[in-house]
């Protein structure tokens, strides 16, 4: 005997397994032609001519006297006060 919640529920995995399937051969095509568009030199440092492997270029005038808040143990402004 046949369970019809078991066949309904293996049709529907099928489906799933197909559609999962598909989507794995669509990442697959994707991922080619981005290997071919690096191998071509189609990359976006080489496209927008930058030059830095740290991670990206700095913004105009980082680097001129600007520099990080320190972190202090003080109370700004705009946190509330201690109440103990």
């Amino acid at each position: 005997m046949d369970d019809p919640k078991t066949d309904d529920r293996s049709d529907e995995m099928e489906h799933d397994l197909d559609k999962l399937e598909d989507h794995i051969a669509d990442s697959e095509k994707k991922l080619e032609a981005r290997k071919k568009d690096a191998a071509d030199g189609d990359v976006a440092s080489e496209r927008e001519g930058e030059q830095d492997r740290g991670g990206g270029d700095d913004p105009t005038g980082a680097a001129e006297g600007s520099s990080a808040p320190e972190d202090t143990d003080e109370r700004t402004d705009d946190e509330p006060a201690d109440p103990t």
